[in-house]
């Protein structure tokens, strides 16, 4: 997964790298999570600043992480 650039976040750069969970701020101030869902696929989820969800990916490894990429950058769609 590419490295997101954090505005006011001390220019710390940080990634959720592929078969691997974890969470990370996008450029836009939003927060990322990717999780396994129990052996059975991936998922990953947008959240507003106010936490809540904007919207979420369920998929294979690579289909969840790569959407997560785009999101990190500030894109919309992949």
């Amino acid at each position: 997964m590419s490295n997101a650039n954090f505005a006011g976040r001390g220019g710390v750069i940080t990634r959720i790298a592929p078969h691997a969970t974890g969470h990370t701020w996008a450029r836009d101030g939003t927060l990322l999570r990717v999780d396994c869902e129990g052996g059975i696929g991936w998922v990953a989820t947008h959240y507003d600043p106010s936490l809540r969800v904007i919207r979420q990916v369920r998929g294979s490894d690579a289909d969840v992480h790569r959407v997560a990429a785009y999101w990190a950058r500030g894109s919309e769609k992949p």
